[in-house]
Order: C-alpha cells, then sequence, then structure tokens
C-alpha cells in the first residue's frame, strides 16, 4: 500500500467525522443497529432493507461461514449474502458502543470472504452485480476499519489487493447486455468511486478510462429524456440513482470536471421517482419494485444536489444509510439547506409511457399512476393501460408486484401477467405473455399516449395492439382533482367474444355495496369480486380482492367505470347531435354532483363523429370535441376541452 491510498482513507474518515455520527442516530435507528450487529456477530442473516433487492426476513444462520450458502430455497439469498449490505451496521455499532467487537466482525466478513476466493472465478457467490455491490461495501468502511487501527497496513494491503482484482474481474466478465441494465451501471460506478482512493495515477490506468467512458455511455443510453429508466422497473431505477449518487459524491473530490451528461441523468433520475411518489412518499409497485418509501433516497439527492425541493420530501437530518454514506461534513451542509414545498403535481413521462398526477402535495392527497410504456427489461410486466389510485392519501387500486424471482414459483409468472394488473382481457387471451420469471412468448404493441392537464382535470389515453387474433384496446381515462376517476375501455376483436376487465384492490380496502374504501364504484356492468394474492414486497404474499367487470360483445364494445369519493352523487347526462340525443355507442357522459352549486359533466366519446350533424351539445353547452368536461359551479359553465 502507498502513502497515497492510505492518507485517501484517512481524510475520508476524517471528513465523515465517525466520531460524531452516533449523536445523529435516532434512538430507534441505535436499537435497530446494535440489534442487527449482534446477530451478525452470531452469523444471523436478515436481508430487509428497504432497497435491498431480494428482501428476506427470515433470519438464517450459519454455523459455518459459507458464501455459497443457500436459503429460503432461492439462489437469491446467496446472492444476498455476497453483497456484504449489511457491514455499515457493525461500524455503526461499532461507533455507537465504541467497542471493536462489531468492527472486528465486518473484518472477519471481509478476510473470510477473501479466504474463499483465492481466485475470482464464475460462481454464485461472485456474480458481476454483486461483487460490484460488495465492493462499494467493503470500500465504505475500509476508512472506519483502518483509522481505528481494526487493521493494520498488511491486511489493508491484502484487501486492496483483492479489491483490485476483483475490479478487473467486473471488466473481464462485462457484457454487451450490461450497456443497457442496471447490472452495468452498478459496476462501472463502484469501479470509479474506489480506483481513485488507491491508485494516484488512476486516470491513465486502462480499467478507469474504460470504467468512466462506459458508465457515462450507460447513464446515457439508460435514462430516458423523461429520466425514467428504461427498464420499467422502479425499484431498479432507484438502484441505479442510488449508485449514480455514490459516484457522484466520491468522484467529485477528484474529478472538477466531472462529466456534464451523467451529473443531468443521474438528477433526472431523481426529479422523475421524486414527482412519482405517493402522497405517503412511497413508491407503487411498477414493475419488478416493492412498495418502499423513498425518503432516505431524497435526503441524498438533496445533500448532493442542493435541492431545496427534494430536501422538503426528504428527512429534516440525515437516516442512518445517508450519514453513513454522506458523513457528518456534508450533513452539517444538509442542516442548513432550506426546504421548498414542491410546485409540479404532475409526471409526464411521455418518453417512457409511465405517468402520475397528484392534486396537492400534502400526506392525504388523491394521486394516480397510469403507465402505458414498451416492456423494458426482464424486470417489467405486462402492465400496459393500468391505472393505480390513491383516495386521501390512502391506496385503493393497486398494482400486484412481483414476490419472488424463483423459476419454480408459479406466483413468478402469474404477478407479471396482465391478470395481475387492472386489465382487459378477452376470451381469457393474454396478448403480452409471460413464459418464465423473466422472458416473455408474445408481447403486444403499445401506441404514443396522449395526455392532457387543465385546471385541476387530466386526461389520459393509450392503446396497445394485439395479435392472433388482432385487437385493439383503448383506455381513456379523466380524472378530476376533486376525487373522480372516469375510465373508458373501447375493445376492438372482429367476432363473438366475452371480457373481463380486473381492478386491483390494496389489501387494506373491501369492496362493499359498490363502495371501495372512501371511493365509490359504478359500471353498468355485471360485478362479482374475486380474491387474489399480492405483493407489496419482496418474498411477502398478501391476500386481496380483485374487482371483475364481465361483458359478452361482437366486434366491439365500449365500457363505461367510475371511482369517485363518497360524498359525490352521480347522475346520467346526455350528449346531443343538435337536436338528436346519441346513444352511448358514441359517447358515454355523466354528472357528478359534488354540491348543490357545483358539478362536473364528462363527456368521453368512443368514435368518431361521422353522421348526422357535428355540433354537440351537453348541459346545454355546444363543443366539438372527443372527450371534455363541463363545470358548473353557481350557475355558470365552463367547457373544458380535452381531446380534441
Amino acid at each position: 500500500m502507498t502513502e497515497y491510498s492510505k492518507t485517501n482513507l484517512l481524510k475520508l474518515a476524517q471528513d465523515k467525522q465517525y466520531a460524531k455520527m452516533g449523536a445523529h442516530l435516532s434512538l430507534e435507528d441505535q436499537q435497530l443497529i446494535l440489534t442487527k450487529a449482534q446477530q451478525l456477530k452470531e452469523n444471523i442473516f436478515t436481508f430487509d432493507k428497504p432497497w435491498d433487492m431480494e428482501r428476506c426476513t427470515t433470519p438464517y444462520q450459519l454455523e459455518t461461514l459459507d458464501f455459497n450458502a443457500q436459503k429460503n430455497d432461492d439462489e437469491e439469498w446467496c446472492f444476498m449474502l455476497n453483497r456484504m449490505d449489511y457491514l455499515n451496521y457493525l461500524i455503526l455499532a461499532d461507533i455507537i458502543e465504541q467497542d471493536h467487537t462489531n468492527a472486528n466482525q465486518a473484518k472477519r466478513f471481509i478476510l473470510e470472504w477473501i479466504h474463499q476466493h483465492p481466485s475470482i472465478q464464475p460462481e454464485p457467490s461472485t456474480r458481476t452485480l454483486d461483487t460490484g455491490i460488495r465492493l462499494m461495501n467493503i470500500f465504505e468502511c475500509l476508512p472506519y476499519l483502518y483509522a481505528e487501527h481494526i487493521i493494520d497496513d498488511d491486511q489493508l494491503e491484502m484487501i486492496v489487493s483483492n479489491m483490485q482484482a476483483q475490479l478487473q474481474y467486473l471488466k473481464h466478465q462485462f457484457l454487451n447486455r450490461y450497456i443497457t441494465s442496471n447490472w452495468g451501471s452498478i459496476q462501472t460506478c463502484a469501479i470509479v468511486s474506489i480506483l481513485p482512493y488507491f491508485d494516484e495515477d488512476y486516470e491513465q490506468k486502462p480499467l478507469f478510462i474504460w470504467a468512466y467512458k462506459e458508465m457515462i455511455r450507460q447513464f446515457n443510453v439508460q435514462v430516458y429524456d423523461d429520466g425514467m429508466h428504461w427498464e420499467q422497473s422502479t425499484m431498479y431505477h432507484i438502484e441505479v440513482l442510488n449508485y449514480g449518487m455514490k459516484a457522484l459524491h466520491y468522484l467529485s473530490p477528484f474529478k472538477e470536471d466531472l462529466d456534464t451528461s451523467f451529473k443531468n441523468n443521474v438528477f433526472a433520475l431523481a426529479k422523475a421517482v421524486f414527482l412519482q411518489a405517493t402522497p405517503s412518499f412511497e413508491i407503487e409497485t411498477f414493475g419488478d419494485t416493492d412498495r418502499c418509501n423513498i425518503q432516505d433516497v431524497m435526503t441524498r439527492a438533496a445533500a448532493l444536489f442542493k435541492n431545496k425541493e427534494f430536501k422538503w420530501m426528504g428527512f429534516p437530518s440525515f437516516d442512518l444509510e445517508s450519514l453513513y454514506t454522506l458523513g457528518v461534513t456534508q450533513l452539517e451542509q444538509y442542516l442548513d439547506l432550506e426546504a421548498c414545498k414542491p410546485v409540479e403535481l404532475y409526471f409526464d413521462g411521455n418518453s417512457s409511457g409511465m405517468y402520475c398526477v397528484r392534486n396537492n402535495w400534502s400526506n392525504n392527497a388523491n394521486f394516480t399512476m397510469f403507465t402505458n410504456g414498451s416492456l423494458g427489461s426482464g424486470h417489467g410486466h405486462s402492465d400496459n393501460l393500468h391505472v393505480s389510485i390513491y383516495h386521501q392519501g390512502k391506496p385503493i387500486l393497486i398494482d400486484c408486484g412481483r414476490l419472488t424471482y424463483r423459476e419454480d414459483h408459479p406466483m413468478r409468472v402469474f404477478l407479471k401477467s396482465m391478470k395481475a394488473h387492472n386489465s382487459v382481457i378477452v376470451d381469457d387471451h393474454e396478448y403480452c405473455t409471460p413464459c418464465d420469471s423473466w422472458g416473455y412468448s408474445n408481447f403486444g404493441t403499445p401506441l404514443k399516449s396522449y395526455v392532457n392537464h387543465k385546471d385541476g382535470i387530466h386526461y389520459y389515453e393509450g392503446t396497445i395492439l394485439g395479435n392472433h387474433p388482432l385487437s385493439a384496446w383503448t383506455r381513456k381515462m379523466i380524472v378530476i382533482d376533486q376525487g373522480i376517476w372516469v375510465i373508458v375501455d373501447t375493445m376492438h376483436q372482429d367476432g363473438h367474444h366475452a371480457l373481463t376487465s380486473r381492478f386491483h384492490l390494496d389489501p387494506s380496502v373491501n369492496y362493499q355495496d359498490q363502495h371501495v374504501g372512501t371511493l365509490k364504484f359504478y359500471t353498468q356492468e355485471s360485478v362479482h369480486i374475486e380474491q387474489g394474492v399480492c405483493s407489496l414486497r419482496y418474498n411477502e404474499p398478501l391476500n386481496h380482492e380483485i374487482i371483475c367487470v364481465e361483458k359478452e360483445f361482437t366486434d366491439h364494445t365500449n365500457l363505461l367505470y367510475s371511482f369517485y369519493d363518497e360524498k359525490i352523487q352521480i347522475e346520467p347526462a346526455q350528449v346531443f347531435q343538435d337536436q338528436a340525443e346519441a346513444d352511448e355507442n358514441i359517447a358515454f357522459a355523466k354528472k357528478f354532483v359534488l354540491s348543490e352549486s357545483e358539478s362536473f359533466t364528462v363527456v368521453i366519446f368512443n368514435q368518431e363523429v361521422y353522421k348526422g350533424k357535428k355540433i354537440l351539445f351537453s348541459q346545454d353547452v355546444p363543443f366539438h370535441a372527443k372527450a371534455v368536461v363541463i363545470h358548473e359551479h353557481n350557475g355558470e359553465k365552463e367547457l373544458v376541452r380535452l381531446r380534441t
């Protein structure tokens, strides 16, 4: 080891100010840390951090520390073990207790892994994704271990030498598919974060040159113009964001000219997930995603980008993960950062097909997610034209989640299917068809969505084409901030058919007497309730109810459903072509009465008006458009044209 490396580690320890960390940990976090550390000293492992990609809350003890061990009948358990994302518990416990038994256990894990891997060869314990994560976790505890003399110079040299071999291994095992994968960006972020601390000539070394250029390329390829990660899974979007932020933090002291596009892409990832937060600051289970609170992510983003709106969503002080990575020096700057309530109320992911809207930024807001993008990676689900709804801050309609990655588990394929989303299926035939844990045998063709926002009224329209047989499903939805959702589905498929439309309810609510939680549900079609399984966390199945709407049709049909605040009344409304009333094959119209003095009349057309008079009326208001809302308040009527 050179003096350069030792100096950098000691400087990093000084910047983190480990001695002050204990004072900034809440009592709850301290108890969690000490409990986890005690378990780890007994070789008991649980993987239940928010961003553990494959959570396992069941504790398993290894009598012999074997890094190729598999528990829970799931190889993912072995992968989680080898990521070593538990080392920070031991370091933080050491700081709290000022007892080096904790830090010595962290050292033991690192040295035992090295002992079990005299050479780095492909095996379950050395998958490249897990290697990148493990290297970052070992790197982040080295400043403390060295500054506190837990490891001596010889041990440090051995650890760093092994880490450099693992870093080279990542380069040698690199595959082209990593260019677009979270696997690639996590690995390259780890490489560029670590190398500058160990090699004074890092900028001239082939490994750094390759990894830095590759990281920039990956973020340019993986991040869409709207800030969404292309894989269509918020969980992995955030994994890439987390490692992008680590790279920003650790590399910035060495590179004042850090690539602008990389910084912009990391910020775009943060901004996109920020605007998708539910009223409880969680993420909806989009693709392979758990329902997780994102305040820790926004805390780090606020600190790194000095962003006042991000801090408004973040924690007042650093959580334990942010404190451990960014340190007390960054915390002191964060505490001085003013928080500013956000203004933007919607996220229009025109590149990704992901859309979100809220009526305000309170914790009892109404929130909607609408999706109609490409499949993405193997983490993507059959979720085209899916809708999730929160009312007064509580989840009502949900995406059913992921549960497991096990190939032999029947729920893996089911939870990726159209039936596990708020979808329409004709003749029980799914034109987006997952065939195993990661693959599809068929997938429909989503067309570009149409979206419009006017004065608290929002319009979404998307279409997906299916084949064998050829079919087209168009979903149109109007969302009104006061708590009204009107959904119209139009199906085109030659011949006589039977369809089922499913709406998956959050486990916390039930359907009873046309009520769902604090909402009412309306449709003219027959309804029955099924029982199903969802999973809001990996490895955690839950029972929930599914509203099933059924209808037979020939060639084409239109269905209307509405979810609306239980205090609102729904009434029939008419649409006229000049003097003649139009039937529901042409347009649906419903009036939502909020009070004696206020109402919203929603009109959605199901086809072109190509016969008869072209002047249209509803509530005596003339118009010509495909979707309108007529807002009547205190005797005044305002036409809101959403789709022309």
